[in-house]
């Protein structure tokens, strides 16, 4: 609940309103993303590679997916570079080549 009146809100310049929506699928598409993320940094650095690398690539694609929603383009391009990195490793992993 706001503690601001609905029209003190509209007509403020002051008082900032988040700028990513809340509640939608991206925002909890958002939160999986990160859970996934974190998971898989701390996965690798356990010695789990392949397991988390395989989360954070998960990850990756979540973000691209809440990058295109919100027509961010900065997310979807860091998130396809930094996916396509990990998703190299991963074939390196299993494949052994």
């Amino acid at each position: 609940m706001s503690k601001f009146d609905p029209k003190e809100l509209e007509n403020s310049k002051r008082i900032y309103k988040s700028a990513t929506p809340k509640y939608d699928a991206s925002w909890y598409v958002k939160w999986v993303a990160t859970m996934l993320a974190v998971s898989g940094v701390f996965l690798i650095s356990a010695g789990y590679s392949q397991e988390g690398n395989l989360s954070y690539l998960l990850s990756t694609i979540c973000w691209v997916y809440v990058g295109m929603v919100w027509s961010d383009r900065a997310i979807m391009i860091g998130s396809s570079i930094s996916g396509t990195a990990v998703a190299m490793n991963l074939v390196t992993g299993i494949t052994g080549v």
